[in-house]
């Protein structure tokens, strides 16, 4: 079988937003057989969306499309459909209950645009989204199948976990699905493609290679006639990637660096204090979210301009610096490991392009670190410094360098 995924929306041919959910569907489309052979970014514009509706339904098995799909008049997505497979759009009652229903949880009337988000044809199923108010559609036409998505990533994941994955993956015979993630930090993509390549390009289970900001992700898909039989297909590859790279394994499928952090200060009995030069605050937010905050992170510096030592202005900030940074942390908050995010800068006073410094110390000893990240925005420099940060510091932790 094969498909092509559709991403509906302006603001993607605008360059205002980054598709993320073409490339999260084609990953899982990856572990079920079926091929992708063609992805499209649509504006909102009726006539085109149903030209490429038609064209996907002529040559492709199923057509995913993402967008489109909220109740106000430039979601056009399911006119689209209706348009393209030549049926007429109904409200169904059982959807519009439901949708009436979350309304009501949430304490609101509903607005009467909504309405268009209960909304059917013939050929189509509604598809539940446990998240928001607009429900997919699964529309089954002549032999090809159209499924329908909301765009906010957060409902997507969901659904496809629960209705469209296990459905796919039925449809092509690849039975039950199986993934694991190993989280890295520390080598490259190209570098990480040299230590592993005998392990790709295999059907069952299939190993992707991603980059994030937190690092390289590896991802297993395995499948078998049931999930045990699927986890087994995974567990020799598991095996082999943690005997190569083990030691820059930081976490698995769901773990965040904030989470695995927090859990190693709060099982560690150890408390963190953070100074945020680069970062500016990015790094205090991800740590202030984990719910259990109150056990480990003792607050955060963020200095107006400038790095700040003990006493004095430095002219320059160096590795020597960045561990006068942490320790003031340290000091300052009252904690036992004092971390500080600055960027680098020169003997005159003027900031490096993108260079930042991750210093570190506790009773136990210090440890510093050094980035470098293009200079895009101020923005994305403070977050991938804070990322940066934290994973060093879950690599620090792990191999009690602090």
């Amino acid at each position: 079988m094969n498909a092509e995924i559709l991403a509906v929306g302006h603001e993607l041919l605008m360059g205002e937003i980054v598709d993320t959910n073409s490339s999260y569907i084609a990953q899982q489309l990856a572990g079920t057989g079926i091929d992708v052979q063609w992805m499209s970014h649509i504006g909102d514009d009726i006539g085109h969306l149903s030209d490429a509706f038609k064209r996907g339904i002529e040559r492709s098995d199923i057509v995913i499309s993402t967008g489109g799909l909220g109740p106000t008049s430039d979601d056009l997505t399911r006119e689209a459909v209706a348009r393209a497979v030549g049926e007429e759009m109904a409200v169904d009652p059982d959807t519009l209950a439901w949708l009436e229903g979350v309304f009501t949880r949430r304490g609101m009337e509903m607005p009467r645009t909504n309405v268009k988000q209960a909304t059917l044809i013939p050929s189509a199923t509604s598809i539940p989204n446990p998240n928001g108010t607009a429900p997919g559609w699964w529309v089954e036409k002549n032999g090809r199948h159209i499924v329908i998505l909301p765009g906010p990533p957060r409902e997507i994941g969901q659904i496809w976990e629960q209705t469209v994955g296990p459905r796919l993956a039925e449809m092509s015979g690849a039975g039950v699905i199986s993934t694991r993630t190993l989280k890295t930090y520390g080598l490259s993509e190209g570098r990480m493609d040299e230590l592993l390549s005998d392990l790709f390009g295999r059907e069952n289970p299939y190993l992707g290679i991603y980059a994030h900001a937190d690092g390289i992700h590896l991802r297993m898909i395995g499948r078998g006639p049931s999930r045990s039989a699927a986890d087994k297909a995974i567990e020799p590859v598991e095996s082999e990637i943690r005997q190569r790279i083990g030691d820059i394994i930081w976490g698995t499928d769901d773990d965040t660096p904030a989470r695995r952090a927090g859990t190693l200060l709060v099982e560690r009995g150890q408390t963190l204090g953070v100074l945020e030069g680069a970062s500016a605050g990015a790094l205090a937010a991800m740590l202030h979210a984990r719910p259990e905050r109150e056990s480990f992170f003792r607050g955060a510096l963020v200095p107006g301009s400038g790095p700040v030592h003990a006493g004095h202005e430095p002219a320059s900030v160096d590795s020597n610096g960045a561990i006068i940074l942490a320790q003031l942390a340290r000091e300052s908050l009252t904690a036992d490991i004092g971390l500080s995010v600055t960027p680098v800068t020169s003997e005159t006073g003027a900031t490096s392009a993108g260079g930042v410094f991750i210093g570190m110390a506790s009773d136990a000893g210090t440890h510093v670190a050094t980035g470098q990240f293009p200079r895009r925005n101020a923005e994305w420099v403070m977050q991938r410094s804070a990322t940066m940060a934290i994973v060093e510091l879950l690599s620090a932790l792990s191999s009690n360098r602090i």
